[in-house]
């Protein structure tokens, strides 16, 4: 009788390597690395071994960003957006994008590097930057002449700026930007 072959050891193996891969990516791409022979010794795998998994970079943005995702709670837009009280509508909001911000801190830096060549980071930093759009809807005023003032606060990189430039801690980011922003968007000056 003629012995079956099982291949589901091997199945694992690759499913292991690629996961290997992924999370070596993950953790070079928040810090701006994205050559294949840095992840390949990162995930303790051959160039060779990782472009079977993953052609191209393009391929592997695509995989890491959905890996990723899984990883984020979105702010509840719709739920911010009912907050009757102003003043706590945009304390919430702007606690709600400064997590989004801390979350994606090196993730949405090399985005905005890499946009130009990769579609998969443009359409990412396109949603990105529409969920800081949407705070600021949700917290302007209506009528102010200050929206665009108010969308430039909430941009990842003023966040960025804060926090490296300025050297504060995410707390400290999230307080500054909420104190520059209560006049524009709770005193109701223009």
């Amino acid at each position: 009788m003629a012995r079956q072959y099982d291949s589901s050891r091997r199945r694992k193996a690759a499913e292991q390597t690629r996961n290997d891969i992924l999370q070596a990516a993950l953790k070079l791409h928040w810090e701006g690395i994205t050559g294949f022979e840095p992840l390949a010794r990162e995930a303790g795998c051959s160039v060779a071994t990782l472009r079977k998994h993953f052609p191209s970079k393009e391929t592997l943005f695509q995989h890491c960003t959905r890996a990723f995702a899984k990883t984020l709670t979105m702010p509840d837009l719709t739920a911010l957006g009912e907050i009757s009280e102003t003043a706590q509508r945009v304390e919430q909001s702007v606690s709600e994008l400064c997590r989004m911000h801390e979350a994606m801190f090196g993730y949405a830096w090399l985005a905005a590097q890499q946009r130009e060549i990769s579609p998969t980071l443009q359409a990412e930093m396109n949603a990105y930057e529409g969920l800081a759009d949407a705070i600021a809807v949700i917290i302007t005023p209506p009528g102010s002449t200050r929206a665009p003032l108010i969308r430039g606060l909430l941009d990842f990189l003023t966040y960025r700026a804060l926090r490296l430039a300025g050297q504060l801690s995410p707390e400290q980011a999230s307080i500054e930007l909420l104190a520059t922003l209560h006049p524009l968007t709770v005193a109701g000056t223009d």
